[in-house]
């Protein structure tokens, strides 16, 4: 299984790789020229349907936050505050995320009709948060903590 600690450690880790493809996503959105896909080409299509913003935000400044808020609870797990608190926030975070994740994917799979290589990467980033909480939680009930 996995402990707390590493999961803890891949949280900060995939928060940080999911920062990244936000924050270039979030270049890519500001710029004119066409966004970099290095897959498929649909990632200009995403970008200029209207599904690329949410009550008016920019999906990838919605990433950027949900990346740095996964990041920071990470920092905060790690000094022993209160951790069960904690736990359940990053659960409920990526849960969150991962949630939005599978709305933004149906959105490009059946609305849309174009996948964006950035907006998938970040999903499996997501879901590689969830699933190494998950596998936390599992661990740390077997061992009755």
């Amino acid at each position: 299984m996995i402990t707390q600690t590493l999961s803890n450690r891949l949280v900060f880790i995939l928060s940080l790789l999911g920062l990244l493809v936000s924050g270039f996503l979030l270049y890519e959105y500001s710029i004119n020229g066409p966004v970099y896909c290095p897959v498929g080409g649909g990632c200009d299509i995403v970008r200029s349907s209207p599904y690329s913003q949410f009550l008016g935000i920019s999906i990838p400044i919605l990433g950027v936050a949900f990346y740095v808020g996964m990041a920071i609870l990470s920092v905060i797990h790690t000094h022993q505050l209160p951790t069960k608190l904690i736990r359940k926030l990053q659960l409920l975070g990526a849960t969150s995320g991962v949630g939005f994740g599978v709305y933004l994917t149906y959105l490009e799979a059946f609305v849309i009709g174009a996948f964006c290589f950035w907006c998938i990467l970040s999903f499996i980033i997501s879901l590689a948060l969830l699933l190494s909480i998950i596998l936390a939680f599992k661990c740390t009930n077997e061992d009755g903590n």
